[in-house]
């Protein structure tokens, strides 16, 4: 059924032509599944220098997690509902996570954080909540004992005994600073099978306005939002103002210097064009037409606008002497984790090279390792084999060769790409300074890209990557990357070298993706006293929601 949807889906993009078909179009998704989501963040109260984790889950009409969107958005939304900052992130199988870094840019007041697929705004729809965030260094927070004023709380400690109700291990409440603490999941919470997130976190001294998450209506836009099936998903048009000319069949590329391959794409009968870029991790990405007559065109890009919100509640913060206690050492606590941030960093998770270009290389010269030549053609000749400039027509073009398939491809052109940049005049490279360039690499093979055959590929790589600024007629845009995928840094007391470090987290542990199978988690506490919680959120196989809490004390 999930294949289907998805099928019915990419018939509809070809819809996408003209008024009549919008209409169209828009009674068809009407009865398609739709998409919602909920969000597991680690804390609502946040000073600048902290991070805020997050944890996303997407899901479709039945509750399951949603199969279709690949990428989600999340926006930080201040009370003037203008965004202060908008991230791209990753979904695997219905969810994602990611994080956020409070910086000092940001003032003190209350926010939204409003997470969304591209899916969901055909529906005019977005998950949102209430973030309260103080700079320290800001003077707007007021001081106030108004209604809806932010209180203190009293512990649920006493005597010892958690009010909470139900024990860790060993009917253990109270815990020393830097000691082990292990969760038994299947003792402690009972779970089913299913995708969780856990956060484990020092535990707020006032109550926040209850109620805050919800899914919330923004402004529909006249055009339909296309699902993003395969990643992100970037997409224009090209037009020309030449009766002449046809948009329709022309070849373009998508290039970053972090893209091995270029993005190939071609135009349909209306000049629009689709690039799907799995996990995009760049900010800045290059589109170019390879036509002929790609002076005549232009390329327009359909920029990804933060969504027009219009909230209208946004509770305020006001001080009271719990509260300013309570920053002042949240502060301090931040200030000295930052400062040790160095030896604090969290990991960045490698990602699968699915790039089938790199199996494909015959030959990889580092010219460094040869006799260097003043010219790129004379390095052709002397170093690398099986490839060379010849001149046809006046203009010279690198041709690769393969022996075996000669007389058969010898008509094909090559590909050349330099620093992930699709070439078309190959009198650049030609022209290029030789002792820039640190590698050259072959394909012999005959390889299909875009709607075309192309005789071999030579992958040029410069020192500094910085062929690209010779090119012309290209289109330099803008992109959201997503974010990388991290395991999270949170210290081992029991390690050595981490004895001597200080230890002021108020963020104990924070895991966007519990693996169940291993029915234990555990983390230490810090050199901060207090009551902690443990807040567990996720969704069963079934589409149930799960949220459970514990509490403990530290001191």
């Amino acid at each position: 059924m999930t294949r289907n949807y998805i099928l019915i889906i990419y018939l509809l993009l070809f819809q996408l032509t003209n008024a009549q078909s919008q209409q169209y179009l828009s009674k068809s998704i009407d009865a398609l599944p739709t998409e919602k989501i909920f969000v597991h963040n680690s804390n609502d109260f946040l000073l600048t220098g902290e991070n805020l984790y997050y944890s996303i889950y997407c899901l479709d009409n039945l509750n399951q997690l949603s199969p279709y969107s690949k990428i989600a958005y999340i926006e930080l939304i201040n009370n003037d509902n203008q965004s202060v900052l908008k991230q791209s992130i990753n979904l695997i199988d219905g969810s994602g996570y990611g994080d956020i870094f409070i910086n000092t840019d940001i003032v003190t007041g209350t926010y939204k954080l409003a997470v969304y697929t591209q899916w969901m705004l055909n529906k005019g729809i977005v998950f949102s909540k209430n973030i309260f965030i103080v700079n320290p260094f800001s003077k707007k927070l007021k001081n106030s004992s108004v209604e809806n004023q932010i209180t203190a709380n009293s512990d649920t400690f006493v005597n010892g005994q958690n009010k909470k109700g139900k024990s860790f291990q060993n009917n253990q409440f109270i815990y020393s600073k830097r000691e082990k603490v292990k969760l038994n999941l299947s003792e402690e919470f009972s779970l089913p099978d299913g995708l969780y997130s856990i956060s484990v976190r020092k535990k707020n001294n006032f109550n926040i306005p209850k109620g805050n998450k919800s899914l919330s209506s923004v402004k529909k836009e006249a055009n339909i939002y296309l699902p993003e099936l395969r990643g992100s998903l970037i997409q224009g048009k090209v037009s020309t103002n030449s009766s002449s000319l046809s948009v329709s069949d022309i070849k373009m590329s998508l290039s970053s210097k972090n893209l091995d391959l270029p993005v190939s794409a071609v135009t349909n009968e209306h000049g629009e064009f689709f690039f799907n870029i799995p996990n995009l991790d760049t900010k800045n990405v290059s589109i170019q037409i390879h036509d002929d007559h790609k002076d005549e065109f232009e390329i327009i890009v359909h920029s990804k606008k933060s969504i027009d919100t219009n909230f209208s509640y946004f509770p305020q913060l006001y001080l009271n002497d719990s509260l300013t206690k309570t920053i002042k050492e949240k502060n301090l606590y931040s200030q000295i984790e930052n400062a040790f941030f160095s030896v604090k960093r969290d990991s960045l998770l490698s990602q699968p090279d699915n790039n089938l270009l790199l199996d494909k290389i015959s030959k990889t010269y580092l010219l460094d390792d040869f006799k260097r030549f003043k010219t790129v053609k004379e390095t052709f000749v002397e170093v690398i084999s099986g490839a060379g400039f010849s001149k046809t027509k006046g203009k010279y073009k690198l041709s690769i060769t393969n022996p075996e398939t000669y007389e058969i491809l010898k008509f094909l052109s090559s590909l050349v790409i330099v620093d992930g940049y699709l070439l078309d005049n190959h009198e650049d490279l030609l022209n290029f300074d030789a002792r820039k360039i640190k590698s050259v690499s072959i394909i012999t093979d005959k390889y299909f890209y875009g709607n075309a055959l192309y005789q071999g590929i030579a992958v040029v790589e410069t020192f500094k990557k910085d062929f690209s600024s010779s090119l012309t007629n290209r289109k330099n845009i803008k992109v959201t990357p997503v974010q990388p995928e991290k395991v999270y840094f949170f210290q081992d007391s029991e390690s050595l070298k981490n004895q001597r470090i200080p230890d002021f987290r108020t963020q104990l542990y924070w895991d966007p993706n519990i693996d169940t199978s291993e029915k234990e988690i555990t983390f230490f506490t810090s050199d901060v006293n207090g009551e902690f919680e443990i807040d567990l959120v996720g969704y069963t196989e079934q589409g149930k929601f799960v949220s459970l809490k514990r509490t403990f004390l530290v001191h």
